[in-house]
């Protein structure tokens, strides 16, 4: 089952490298058959298969014999995996045992979380490659996310309006997570971030919740920090270097998403924060 899962996750995620491509020119990205982004000629469908026509063709196009960026490879593999680590969590392992037959609101989260596993990948490379997260993933993001909150708090018994409700809690990191952008935004006149990680700190809150966003930052900010300075370390960047921040926002949302549970006991056993 883990298997079947990965293969999906690469076929969606061979869609989602062309798509990443194709936001950026404004191309139609549900009709248009995929092409090489050099010579322009279409992309036979046995040099299509995810991961596998890569290897076979070394990297390079059939027709005019430049390299294929490798970023494609990487969108699939990193869709494939985390495919596969969402079925993981949902399905407890190799198999469905008959503990793990999904009811009616298992098949919707774990709906949320493939949904969810897509879009950050998209941003994660969108941003890497052209320093810009595309509102066309954004947007919807937030949207569907504000819904599938909302249809959490419906399953719960209805009460009072707290930060544990699960639609009030990510409305309240949504907000809290843009305005520290916002604000950061503001001190440094435009220099730190872009107004894109106003908008993915928002969708980060309300994926994540209250107080589950604070180490969404924390991750961000540590892992961008060792990335910033091993570049900087290999010469591959100086000090006044532009970093897109988007991809740290990205991992840093999905290292709390599925390991939540360890960074919960972590949490209450050594900074007596629980959530």
């Amino acid at each position: 089952m883990i298997a079947i899962f990965f293969i999906v996750g690469l076929i969606v995620g061979s869609f989602l490298g062309a798509t990443n491509y194709r936001i950026k020119i404004a191309e139609d990205i549900v009709w248009k058959r995929s092409h090489c982004p050099r010579c322009k000629k279409k992309i036979r469908w046995y040099d299509n298969v995810p991961l596998l026509s890569f290897v076979i063709l070394w990297g390079k196009c059939r027709e005019c014999e430049k390299n294929i960026s490798w970023k494609y490879p990487a969108i699939e593999l990193l869709t494939g995996i985390l495919y596969a680590a969402v079925a993981w969590k949902f399905l407890g392992g190799w198999g469905i045992s008959a503990e793990k037959i999904l009811t009616g609101g298992d098949v919707v989260e774990m709906s949320f979380w493939l949904f969810t596993s897509s879009y950050l990948v998209l941003i994660f490379f969108h941003d890497l490659s052209y320093m810009l997260i595309p509102d066309a993933a954004v947007f919807p993001a937030i949207v569907v996310t504000l819904l599938f909150q909302y249809w959490k708090y419906l399953q719960g018994p209805l009460g009072i309006a707290t930060l544990k409700n699960p639609f009030v809690g990510a409305v309240f990191a949504a907000l809290v997570a843009s305005c520290f952008f916002f604000f950061l935004i503001w001190v440094s006149r435009g220099k730190w971030i872009g107004g894109g990680d106003v908008k993915l700190g928002f969708l980060a809150g309300a994926i994540v919740g209250w107080p589950k966003i604070l180490f969404v930052l924390f991750f961000a900010y540590m892992i961008g920090a060792i990335a910033s300075l091993s570049l900087i370390w290999m010469k591959k960047k100086t000090w006044k270097s532009q970093i897109p921040f988007g991809p740290f926002i990205v991992a840093g949302i999905l290292i709390v998403m599925f390991f939540s549970e360890q960074i919960q006991f972590w949490a209450n056993r050594y900074l007596n924060i629980g959530y």
